[in-house]
């Protein structure tokens, strides 16, 4: 009964928001962002269970010095992540020094299964909205979004560039507080099936 409640509930979500798929990113956009309130997306399938990894290290090789960047430099960078079906590291930023910060050519040194290989990857940068430093303080933040009814988890999604809150139910309210609270640093990913975590 709970079931059938759950997907009813989905029916109508997705008649009155009138739903994107996008099929690249294996995700509903059920409710899109508008100026008084946040994204709300579901995601049925995980890509990462849907790819192949094959050739894939030189670019996590990559993306640890990205990220060791935009450490380095929070204020001028964005989250840097890889995209898929060809392999791309992209370097986002969100200042002119940013930009070039984030442009130069990641190169080194492997050891996979103790052989020896080297790797030259050149990262693609794009103009970002939200800084490393805005998505982290935001996750560090007391009393928080992660207090909020209903939110299972949190965590900064980089091809986003949003902090991510994970629910199993929203409503309007809730929508309209968060771009209230905290304007176009967050998105809501909904999953009605979804149960919170329990401490043995």
């Amino acid at each position: 009964m709970r079931l059938k409640a759950i997907f009813a509930l989905f029916a109508v979500y997705a008649v009155t928001a009138a739903p994107a798929f996008l099929p690249g990113e294996w995700k509903v956009i059920v409710q899109p962002a508008t100026e008084d309130a946040v994204e709300v997306y579901y995601q049925p399938v995980s890509p990462v269970l849907l790819r192949s990894y094959e050739g894939i290290r030189p670019f996590h090789r990559a993306l640890e010095a990205a990220e060791r960047r935009a450490k380095a430099f929070p204020y001028d960078l964005a989250p840097p992540y890889i995209l898929h079906e060809p392999y791309r590291l992209i370097a986002p930023y969100v200042t002119t020094r940013g930009r070039e910060l984030a442009s130069p050519l990641i190169s080194g040194v492997d050891w996979p299964e103790g052989v020896t290989t080297p790797y030259a990857v050149m990262p693609q940068v794009r103009p970002a909205e939200n800084s490393q430093a805005a998505l982290e303080a935001l996750m560090e933040m007391e009393g928080g979004p992660i207090y909020e009814p209903h939110v299972l988890g949190m965590g900064i999604r980089p091809e986003l560039n949003r902090v991510v809150l994970s629910t199993n139910a929203f409503d309007q309210d809730l929508r309209r507080r968060l771009a209230k609270q905290y304007g176009r640093l967050i998105a809501i990913e909904w999953n009605p099936l979804a149960q919170p975590m329990r401490l043995l």
